[in-house]
């Protein structure tokens, strides 16, 4: 008969196996959970940053983001609004801007988020027993002008920043923060990222950052000289209105040099726990844009240029190096990634699927079409529009569409509705608009 010193080794054994047997846990890790960094860029499209196939004009210099995408995953198939509000409230609600009534810039004849919706912040401490630590600083543009207080009351812990579309200046513009406002004469850039790294290095538990920078959305100016390479880029208005390119691109340059600040201002401990998301919410606008996108198709439209934005997605969890995902993705699914990530236990919620899966191997997508949206702005661009893998198709309010074979025509020039259709093209049409049926 065995003695207990040996039945208690037999089963320390039999534990110590099933330790080293059973499935790697996808998720925080044993030593805590993982904070979460979402970095939004504010009409910043592929023509002005990164690889992306085509787009061959003057690139901005971004060392930072392009390090951040040799370390991780390159989406090149996001698809936002073609306008701030509805991409911001997808991504904080998790649904298409039809079902939360934001299809466009807040202002005029578009009102702010439903003070019934849930946000990603309150969903995540709900879920996980208000484990993290949240914030949005830089941009909300969410809620209208007289509901100051609304990121707070949404379930936001931490909001600093400009609740408008844009700054009247860079160097002067109204800070609100748990609703009263106050004048800041600190560049933009710097000031949020200066209010970003005060606030990480108080948490003393994890933490959900969404640093949402106004660059480089207009005004344009010329950004302070130590964020720049260019240092004789003129600094006068009739410099400036006489191309604007180069101060749109050094507003880029500036905001990743302070990326880079505020990236060497974590810990080791941090920078191995931190899933950094990085994502431009909507093209780059009509002033600025540069070929194969045009004036028409760029920011404020639902064609590629309006809609189809840089993301990132690099550090905790993300095993894939350097690598480009193919993957179809909505702004809606950031919700449910960020969720799942936080320990929140959904894979799937509202129009957003999660995209974790992704961030360690190729496995097939969730997602088998990609939606966008834009109403509210009175002009001949409202609409929808759907694809699937292949195929395209837009339909304006006024009754125009157009369908288009993105495989072979990225950038949107032949209409396949102006000559019969393939019966594969037939096909994936029908089903198309079979699919957009079922989000009613």
């Amino acid at each position: 008969m065995l003695n207990k010193v040996a039945i208690i080794a037999i089963i320390s054994l039999l534990f110590s196996l099933v330790a080293c047997t059973k499935e790697t846990p996808v998720g925080p890790t044993a030593d805590g959970k993982p904070n979460v960094v979402l970095i939004i860029a504010d009409d910043m499209g592929w023509d002005a940053f990164g690889k992306y196939p085509g787009t061959n004009g003057l690139k901005a210099k971004t060392p930072v983001l392009d390090s951040l995408a040799q370390s991780g995953i390159t989406f090149p198939n996001l698809w936002v609004n073609p306008e701030c509000s509805p991409t911001r409230a997808s991504i904080f609600t998790g649904k298409y801007g039809f079902r939360t009534g934001v299809g466009s810039a807040i202002g005029g004849n578009t009102g702010g988020l439903n003070a019934s919706e849930t946000l990603l912040q309150k969903f995540i401490n709900d879920k996980t027993g208000n484990q993290y630590a949240t914030a949005v600083i830089g941009k909300w543009h969410m809620s209208n002008n007289t509901q100051l207080a609304a990121p707070e009351q949404f379930g936001v812990d931490y909001y600093s920043g400009i609740f408008t579309g844009t700054v009247p200046s860079y160097f002067n513009w109204t800070k609100t923060s748990n609703g009263q406002q106050t004048t800041v004469t600190t560049y933009a850039t710097t000031y949020f990222v200066d209010d970003a790294t005060r606030w990480v290095k108080a948490q003393q538990q994890p933490w959900f950052l969404t640093l949402a920078l106004n660059a480089p959305h207009t005004p344009f100016h010329r950004p302070p000289l130590h964020l720049i390479s260019d240092k004789t880029l003129a600094d006068d208005a009739a410099s400036i209105n006489s191309n604007k390119l180069p101060y749109y691109l050094a507003a880029i340059e500036a905001m990743d040099t302070e990326l880079g600040r505020f990236f060497r201002s974590l810990t080791e401990e941090q920078k191995s726990n931190t899933l950094i998301i990085f994502i431009g919410d909507n093209g780059t606008g009509a002033q600025v844009v540069q070929a194969p996108y045009t004036s028409y198709t760029a920011k404020g439209s639902l064609w590629q240029g309006g809609i189809n934005a840089p993301m990132i997605v690099s550090g905790y969890g993300v095993d894939r190096q350097n690598t480009t995902e193919h993957a179809l993705v909505n702004g809606t699914d950031l919700y449910a990634t960020i969720a799942y990530v936080a320990g929140a236990g959904v894979n799937q919620i509202h129009d957003g699927y999660s995209l974790q899966s992704l961030f360690s191997e190729p496995v097939a997508p969730q997602r088998k079409y990609a939606y966008s949206e834009l109403f509210g702005t009175g002009d001949g661009r409202e609409g929808w529009t759907m694809r699937d893998s292949r195929y395209k198709l837009i339909h304006l309010a006024n009754g125009n569409e157009y369908f288009y074979d993105l495989s072979v025509d990225p950038f949107e020039t032949a209409n396949l509705l102006s000559a019969a259709l393939t019966s594969e093209a037939s096909a994936a049409l029908s089903a198309i608009r079979a699919e957009k049926l079922q989000l009613q």
